[in-house]
């Protein structure tokens, strides 16, 4: 309620006031009716109702105007007592009545270079501003619909922008806002009561209208104040929908702590958004949620009653107080707690007991949808029944995120957390739960999950205990209920991840009913992690998966599961039958190092067209138990472009495969190479034995790209015979990173002589590592270096281009050719020709030259070319070698 007005005029009236002109009682009420809207009662069955009015009924008048404008209850006052004693001059009636509400309530300061400045209102009334720099206006606004008011200043500058007057009338939309500064970057202070221009109007003791404050500030990025205590004074009564929704949303600089009492004057039952998002993003506020913030607030939950509230409010500290929603007793709400103190990361202590009120019946969509996600200082265990007496069918995303990456929490996750639940899944319904969550212990309890049953959805239980790596015990057989249909995309992704303390066998069953074609991410990373896993992989653990390949179907979904043991299954991954798939098996059995036995033949099923996008890639991964040969047609019938990692270190590490790569594994590639398409694909691959087959890379035709053939073969000492020409096809185009690194690092077995030509025809800069270690270790190569090898390359040097790339090669002979480097020129770059040819004793002639000069020569002080020339004292000029190059 405003308090009583004290108006200038009271200093102009005296008992001598001029009479020249009189103003009588009709015409006093019908101005303030005029000007206001408010009709001041009196007494019309005054003899005579148009006597000249006296300053003690001008102000009584008046006063009880402002009574009125502030909802108080009115009364007829008109009496002949006060109709004959003095007359009041008409402009002293006019300024008095002029100056009825015009004392400015609320005050918002701009930033340094405001130029121009505006706002809108959308209420009827009054209303007074002053722009700060000497310039007033004054509103007399009859509808409620929204309208914008601007001022250019003369100068930009700081100003004070002042309002005042009262509002009469109220859009009753739930998307509106008395008055709004969205989006207003100039806004950088308020002080002052808003509601006291725009306050609670009493139409009678039953009737409120309500004003809304919907978007007030939001985005009012540089509003860098504290939040004024009495900025809703005279706001009273029970909420309405959307009545503080979005007010400091994105207020970001934002500062100080919130007001005890902010909202001390709204009492009721709980209305739809009414306060969701309303400190969204408000990094910048400290210190605690005071206790009494919704003390008003009584009743059974509304949509999105308190939905993002403090999202993001990193700055808030303290613990949640217990009381904070105690008002709340009813039925569940859709989103009525979603995300509420997402990313409140300085909140600590416990969740209290109660939090959320006397909360009991049917879910509801999102009803704790991140509620708590991103806390991580909260500690000590999650409350039996926190999230109270709920039951019924599942609802979409009504668990999502819940308790994300809530580290610090401790204790075993209550056995009825999640109330007694019976139905059809929903979409996204446990989706990344308890993720993170790596302090929680105990087994996961039987029956969590309530009695499900039905066609499965999509991100069901992406994720819900990702992370989790202090959970124990074996995974509960029919821990997700009864399924029955066709895949749903992400059902189970991440599921498991990095539940490092999960033990015993997968159970059989676990999946069970789940049959049809794939759905994209269906199980990837399922397993992800789970090295205490043991036994043997059920072959009936994906249920009856049939037809094309989708995205990531398969990716990691058992990479780090150390302790599974015996072969693969066939049938493991249903009848797959279609062209490939971006990540479809990406990383699948990555780390399984206990699986034994050979690769079964069909386990990819019948995969036939274009390469996809890290289709393979990583599939064996570090697998040293897996023995055998590589078996022929393992990757289906590929044929067409290749696409960037597609055989990425797929058999990275198996050092148990044994026999010769087979002609034709890769299919029929041809076209353009592809980033990382086959880096590492026989990396650490010892146990290969026999030639490189010529066609292995055939195909390739185009501009070289990053790290296309990096490592392929490192490591692959049983490898014989000589590296067969045109073996990287047709390799042209600017020089990329990587690109030929480490390709036959370690390969001791080859023989014969470098292939000219091997590497394609380049025109371009060098780049960093691209012959990086490329024939390091190499000792049974012979012959002499062709003198094209890097013919095209030519421009400034680059990192590490050719660190030790013939580092050990000890059969190499004849002489280095005269232009082998002759591009190269300009400032040296970081180990450029470091060991390049360390260990190359084989070698005569002289040390390498560019266009006649020695390489020691053109860059005498490189403090990057330790040991070049190491053990190479067959070079003619090997005595004159600077000792940093050898």
């Amino acid at each position: 309620m405003l308090k009583r007005l004290i108006f200038i005029c009271c200093m102009l009236f005296s008992f001598g006031a001029n009479a020249a002109q009189v103003a009588n009682i009709e015409y006093v009420h019908k101005l303030i009716l005029s000007e206001y809207g408010v009709n001041v009662p009196y007494n019309p069955e005054l003899k005579n109702p148009k006597y000249v009015a006296n300053m003690k009924y001008l102000l009584t008048a008046i006063d009880v105007a402002n009574h009125m404008l502030n909802n108080g209850v009115a009364t007829s006052y008109g009496t002949g007592d006060f109709a004959t004693e003095h007359a009041a001059d008409t402009v002293v009636v006019n300024q008095a009545v002029k100056d009825l509400v015009k004392n400015y309530k609320f005050f918002v300061t701009t930033t340094p270079d405001t130029e121009s400045f505006e706002f809108s209102i959308s209420a009827s009334g009054i209303f007074y501003i002053d722009w700060g720099d000497g310039t007033y206006k004054t509103i007399k606004k009859t509808n409620i619909t929204a309208t914008t008011y601007s001022h250019d200043y003369a100068t930009a500058g700081e100003y004070t922008i002042k309002i005042g007057g009262h509002a009469t009338g109220y859009n009753a939309s739930a998307n509106v806002s008395a008055i709004s500064f969205y989006k207003n970057t100039n806004v950088a202070g308020i002080r002052g009561s808003v509601g006291g221009v725009f306050s609670t109007i009493k139409k009678s003791e039953d009737m409120l209208v309500q004003p809304r404050f919907y978007n007030m500030f939001s985005s009012c990025t540089n509003l860098a104040s504290t939040i004024p205590s009495e900025l809703f004074d005279g706001v009273r009564g029970a909420p309405v929908a959307g009545m503080f929704q979005n007010l400091f949303n994105g207020c970001g600089a934002l500062t100080g702590e919130i007001p005890s009492g902010l909202f001390a004057g709204i009492n009721g039952a709980p209305a739809s958004n009414m306060f969701g998002s309303l400190f969204m993003g408000c990094k910048g506020l400290t210190g605690e949620i005071p206790s009494d913030l919704f003390a008003g607030i009584r009743g059974a939950p509304a949509d999105g009653m308190f939905r993002d509230v403090f999202h993001t409010c990193k700055g808030l500290t303290g613990t949640i107080p217990p009381e904070l929603f105690a008002g709340i007793d009813g039925a569940p709400a859709n989103s009525m707690y979603c995300r509420t103190f997402n990313g409140c990361s300085g909140l600590s202590g416990t969740i209290p007991v109660g939090l959320f009120g006397r909360i009991s019946g049917e879910y509801k969509i999102s009803i704790y949808h991140g509620t708590f996600q991103g806390c991580l200082g909260l500690t000590g265990s999650i409350p039996d029944g926190l999230l109270g007496n709920l039951y019924g069918a599942p609802m979409a995303e009504m668990f999502r995120d819940t308790f994300l990456s809530c580290s610090g929490l401790t204790g075993e996750i209550p056995a009825k957390l999640f109330g007694e639940m019976s139905g059809n899944y929903a979409i996204r319904m446990f989706y990344q739960t308890f993720q993170g969550c790596k302090e929680l212990t105990g087994s996961i309890p039987v029956g969590i999950f309530g009695n499900l049953y039905g066609a499965p959805r999509d991100g069901m239980f992406s994720n819900v205990f990702g992370g989790c790596s202090g959970l124990t015990g074996e995974i509960p057989r029919r821990l997700f209920g009864n399924l029955s249909g066709a895949p749903a995309s992400k059902m189970f992704d991440y599921a498991f991840n990095g539940c490092s303390g999960l033990t015993g066998e997968l159970p059989r069953g676990l999946f069970d009913g789940i049959s049809g074609n794939p759905a994209s991410g269906m199980y990837s990373y399922v397993f992800a992690g789970c090295k205490g896993l043991t036994g043997l992989l059920p072959v009936d653990i994906f249920g009856n998966i049939y037809g094309k390949p989708a995205a990531s179907m398969y990716a990691f979904a058992f990479s780090g599961c150390s302790g599974l043991t015996g072969e693969i299954p066939l049938g493991l991954f249903g009848n797959i039958s279609g062209a490939p798939a971006a990540s479809m098996y990406a990383n699948v059995f990555e780390g399984c190092k206990g699986l034994t036995g050979s690769i079964p033949v069909d386990i990819f099923g019948n995969i036939y067209g274009k390469p996809a996008a890290s289709m393979y890639a990583s599939a064996f991964s570090g697998c040293s138990g897996l023995t055998g040969e590589i078996p022929l047609g393992l990757f289906g019938d590929i044929s067409g472009a290749p696409a960037a990692s597609m055989y990425a270190s797929v058999f990275n590490n198996c050092t148990g495969l044994s026999g010769n790569i087979p002609s034709g594994l890769f299919g029929d590639i041809s076209g353009a190479p592809a980033q990382d398409m086959y880096s590492q694909t026989f990396a650490r691959c010892s146990g290969l034995t026999g030639s490189i087959p010529s066609d292995l890379f055939a195909g390739i035709d185009g501009n070289a790209s990053v790290r296309m053939f990096y490592a392929t073969f490192i490591g692959c000492s049983g490898l014989t015979g000589e590296i067969p020409s045109g073996l990287f096809g047709k390799i042209s185009g600017a020089p990329q990173i990587w690109m030929y690194s480490c390709v036959f690092y370690g390969c001791s077995g080859l023989t014969g002589s470098i292939p000219a030509g091997l590497f394609g025809v380049f025109d371009g800069a060098p780049a960093s590592e691209m012959f990086f270690r490329t024939f390091q270790g190499c000792s049974g190569l012979t012959g002499s270096i062709p003198a094209d090898l890097f013919a095209g390359i030519s421009g400034a040097p680059a990192y590490y281009m050719f660190y030790s790339t013939f580092d050990g090669c000890s059969g190499l002979t004849g002489s280095i050719p005269a232009g082998l480097f002759a591009g190269i020129s300009g400032a040296p770059a970081y180990y450029m020709f470091a060991h390049t040819f360390s260990g190359c004793s084989g070698l005569t002639g002289e040390s390498a030259k560019i266009n006649g000069k020695y390489l020691y020569d053109i860059w005498p002080t490189y403090y990057g070319a330790t040991s070049t020339y190491r053990g190479c004292t067959n070079l003619t000029d090997y005595a004159d070698i600077p000792a940093v190059w050898k």
